[in-house]
């Protein structure tokens, strides 16, 4: 029966040296344990300031939002994306870029990157227009 793993890995030696070293590892167990045992105070906390009334309606939804973040987990986002990519990025026209940028992210508000830097070039080329 062979061993599972990489062939070339050495019994006692790391796979990754720069890694996280064992001392950190204990200390970030530590943490969450220590965390944990203040979870129930910490969303009886949360379910105070949801119910309070007194309270900005900013923090209740902030609030509601991290209870329901914590129970139910993070909501997924879907992306269809059908893209036929020929060239590397890095040899695409600005305009190919903005192209392909409109179609991963559809249109957002603020302007992307792309976008902010293709303004001041458009209005340049308005302007020669």
């Amino acid at each position: 029966m062979s061993k599972a793993g990489n062939p070339n890995w050495q019994p006692g030696v790391s796979g990754n040296p720069g890694g996280r070293s064992k001392e950190l590892a204990q200390q970030q167990s530590a943490a969450r344990l220590e965390a944990a045992s203040h979870a129930s105070e910490v969303i009886a906390y949360l379910l105070k300031v949801l119910r309070n009334e007194d309270e900005g309606t900013a923090y209740r939804l902030k609030a509601g939002v991290e209870l329901l973040n914590r129970g139910l987990g993070l909501p997924q986002a879907q992306v269809d994306v059908d893209v036929n990519v020929r060239k590397q990025i890095s040899q695409m026209s600005l305009e190919e870029l903005r192209q392909l940028e409109e179609r991963l992210v559809g249109s957002f508000s603020p302007p992307l990157l792309l976008e902010a830097q293709l303004d001041p070039m458009k209005q340049a080329e308005d302007s020669d227009g």
